[in-house]
């Protein structure tokens, strides 16, 4: 049998795989030894490449860690966000939302990085405005999204939307922390049911 041709990458998509596992190996370093336990040379050797094809793609270790900071937050908004999209009847949404969470994986625990990168804002003013117009972001999208749940289940917020998403922001990175530090991993669906509790959601007429 005649071998398979590979097929050669085009520049871009030479780029993009080159991009892929840089972000896998940092994710990866990440993970494992924290913020300041990887640096470039690290993750740049571990994707198997130089540390000039690193600074060809990011411009920092910082500019490393926020794509893969975004990439994650926006998978947990895309989750809401595609459930909202379906047409589902009130009595069932909650429901929906509470048994998401055991379907969502995450590729590793962002509580102790969030808190780390919070802390390192605290210090850089430079790095703070970067980090703080993605969170304002994140938010902005959470808020519109809290909007949109109480509208179609035909209620009232609790308070403000946008201050829901950063109690709902806040909420989320404790818990993963306090889960990394202390307790060990949460019980399933513990995530959900606070977040629901703070909305005012758990439980709803309907929704035993």
């Amino acid at each position: 049998m005649p071998k398979a041709i590979k097929q050669r990458l085009t520049r871009e998509e030479s780029r993009l795989e080159t991009r892929t596992r840089l972000l896998d190996s940092a994710a990866q370093l990440f993970a494992r030894g924290g913020y300041e336990g990887a640096s470039v040379d690290l993750i740049a050797e571990s994707a198997g490449y130089s540390k000039g094809a690193f600074y060809s793609n990011f411009e920092s270790k910082e500019a490393i860690f926020l794509e893969l900071l975004d990439a994650h937050k926006r998978r947990e908004i895309d989750a809401l966000a595609q459930l909202l999209a379906q047409d589902i009847p009130a009595s069932e949404l909650v429901s929906r939302i509470r048994n998401s969470e055991s379907s969502r994986v995450s590729d590793f625990d962002f509580g102790l990085l969030s808190a780390e990168f919070q802390l390192q804002a605290c210090r850089d003013k430079t790095f703070a405005k970067t980090y703080a117009k993605l969170h304002r972001t994140h938010v902005d999208t959470m808020a519109g999204l809290i909007t949109k749940l109480f509208a179609k289940l035909d209620r009232t917020p609790p308070s403000a939307p946008k201050d829901l998403a950063d109690i709902i922001m806040a909420l989320t990175t404790g818990l993963s922390l306090q889960r990394t530090s202390v307790q060990g991993p949460l019980r399933k669906g513990f995530l959900t049911a606070a977040i629901l509790l703070v909305l005012g959601l758990d439980p709803i007429e309907g929704d035993r």
